[in-house]
């Protein structure tokens, strides 16, 4: 969807002539020279010539078509990454790549607005945790590895993790013995990209090197929250997670080590994806 063609005198040199600074590029397109710069680097809208003796950036007039798909698309809150994928391709698959961001962010709206509920139930003190049970769990040995991500990267990196530790437990003769989850040792949002333990339980211990590790996961009790489908998107996820956390504390209880989200099933399976928060923790002595 972007111009390819560029200004050329008759002789098939560029005309200078036609060309304009970064400063009027940008009160044409209403891009702010920061922006500019950004967008240059991340390989989006590269200034037509650079001088090389001083440095100006100038841009053609039929980059200002781009120039207005990419802020246009910035403020409807698309990523640079699909501002990318719809400006790079050809009309017909550029359509394609807006109608998903589309309806990726009509999940969003429709997520955030589930949080700014819960957010009203805590200010009305009508805070509910009717769909919390609790299970005592046993020590289990897992097979884990670290990784850092943001929401948007979890549903990309997540999966070939999990296929990794069950090729690397069935190298070492192990079962698989549940649903593959992850341990949230810090949040994983918009401000923090954890780090997430991605985890399987197996039937014993491994001898493993590198960054795979192998080890005993200490049990104890548990507070569990089914979710499926819309529930499970970011950030409505979050209300969840508070719901789980309000249920212990409101019990008089206290959580313990960080939560946990099993994963029934994957993202690209047909079916809503399936998942369980749990999230361990203690009771006062007796």
């Amino acid at each position: 969807m972007t111009s390819i063609d560029h200004p050329k005198d008759p002789g098939g040199q560029e005309n200078p002539d036609d060309l304009m600074t970064a400063g009027r590029f940008g009160s044409l397109t209403l891009l702010s020279p920061k922006a500019l710069r950004i967008y240059a680097d991340r390989g989006l809208l590269a200034p037509y010539r650079v001088d090389p003796a001083n440095g100006y950036r100038y841009y053609a007039p039929d980059q200002i078509r781009t120039g207005w798909l990419i802020r246009l698309l910035r403020s409807a809150g698309l990523s640079l990454e699909e501002i990318g994928q719809i400006i790079r391709a050809d009309p017909d698959t550029g359509l394609r790549h807006l109608e998903r961001s589309a309806a990726g962010l009509q999940r969003r709206t429709e997520a955030i607005h589930a949080v700014l509920n819960r957010v009203r139930l805590h200010l009305r003190q009508e805070v509910t945790m009717s769909h919390v049970s609790t299970a005592l769990e046993v020590d289990r040995p897992v097979l884990s590895v670290l990784r850092r991500m943001r929401p948007e990267q979890m549903e990309a990196l997540i999966p070939p993790e999990v296929g990794r530790l069950r090729e690397a437990a069935a190298a070492a003769g192990l079962m698989v013995t549940g649903d593959a989850f992850g341990i949230f040792h810090a949040p994983v949002t918009e401000d923090s990209d954890g780090p997430l333990e991605i985890t399987l339980p197996v039937d014993g211990l491994a001898d493993l090197h590198g960054e795979l590790r192998s080890y005993r996961l200490p049990g104890g009790l548990v507070a569990n929250r089914y979710a499926e489908g819309p529930e499970t998107w970011f950030p409505e996820i979050l209300a969840l997670y508070d719901e789980v956390h309000s249920w212990i504390t409101e019990a008089g209880w206290t959580p313990v080590g960080p939560p946990r989200e099993i994963w029934h099933n994957a993202p690209s399976d047909p079916e809503p994806l399936r998942l369980t928060i749990s999230w361990p923790y203690a009771t006062p002595p007796a």
